[in-house]
């Protein structure tokens, strides 16, 4: 069976200077906007969590696939709880 991935991500200005500014490698970025962890979701936007160099990193898009911001998740005092849909 084969896994259904995102098309690769487009990155807004925004994105972009958070991850110079936080010196954050492009193809991690990449990659955990495609296959990161979905830690929350609404109607427009999704957050995926993934680690770079062992350290937590959240990338929020905005849906279909533009990274719309970056950062670590150590930040900022995580108040985010993992949602999943009824089935």
């Amino acid at each position: 069976m084969k896994l259904k991935t995102m098309s690769k991500p487009v990155f807004d200005g925004h994105a972009v200077r958070r991850i110079l500014e936080r010196r954050l490698p492009v193809e991690a970025v990449e990659q955990i906007a495609q296959v990161g962890v979905t830690v929350q979701e609404n109607g427009t936007r999704v957050m995926k969590r993934g680690d770079v160099n062992g350290k937590p990193v959240h990338v929020v898009l905005a849906k279909p696939n533009t990274i719309i911001t970056v950062y670590s998740a150590d930040e900022w005092e995580s108040t985010v709880a993992v949602r999943r849909k009824r089935q």
